[in-house]
């Protein structure tokens, strides 16, 4: 007698069309932002980029970032997504209905990381060096998720037996360069506390609480 083995039978129609439109996000952020677009790329080995946009009004809410945001959203939404699935996380099915969840938690994630950033700049009279800092961060995860398309890609369309490994592979990989550039953005940006306990305080209140919140509104 063979043995049953449980697979994952999911549509990638509504995959292809998220696809598409960070595609279309992406192709216009470069039509119509052509010259910052290319220079995003050097943020990497150069600080060309921060001099030059750093002064721009307004530095956050402006269009270009608009579209970053968008990219980041659907990207991170995606891959969490795959990680979930992959490790059968959850008892749920993962359909479009989960990935709208997902998709949620995202972007109230990045909201209220958005709204604490704001918080405690005012408390510790650190305003003007919190929107420098989310100006930093916006640019290079949005970088970040762009190179991160591709790979989304390659793990969407790769054979199921695969994908586990794939996609531990990306957001192990994602996390590292993402804290490595953390540590660098907060090495050369002006957050300087009196001491390391409320710079601590700091970071664990930003960085920390959205994600446990965010995790919590998702297994709930």
């Amino acid at each position: 007698m063979f043995e049953g083995q449980e697979r994952f039978i999911v549509s990638h129609d509504w995959i292809t069309i998220i696809f598409l439109v960070v595609l279309i996000l992406i192709s216009l952020a470069k039509y119509l932002y052509n010259e910052r677009f290319d220079k995003l790329f050097s943020l990497y080995y150069s600080d060309k980029y921060y001099t030059e946009y750093s002064n721009s009004k307004p530095l956050i809410f402006n269009f270009f970032h608009g579209l970053l945001l968008l990219v980041i959203i659907f990207n991170i939404s995606l891959l969490v997504f795959y990680l979930l699935r992959s490790y059968n996380l959850m008892e749920t099915t993962y359909d479009f209905l989960f990935y709208l969840k997902v998709l949620l938690v995202t972007v109230l994630f990045i909201l209220l990381r958005y709204i604490t950033g704001v918080f405690l700049g005012a408390v510790f009279e650190k305003t003007e060096q919190q929107n420098h800092l989310t100006f930093l961060k916006i640019n290079n995860l949005g970088l970040m998720t762009i190179y991160l398309f591709p790979l989304l890609l390659i793990i969407n369309y790769s054979p199921y037996s695969l994908q586990k490994f794939l996609v531990t592979f990306v957001a192990l990989i994602l996390l590292i360069f993402a804290s490595i550039r953390l540590i660098n953005i907060l090495r050369n940006d002006r957050l300087n506390f009196n001491t390391y306990f409320y710079l601590f305080l700091y970071l664990c209140t930003l960085e920390i609480t959205p994600f446990i919140v965010s995790y919590k509104l998702l297994v709930k």
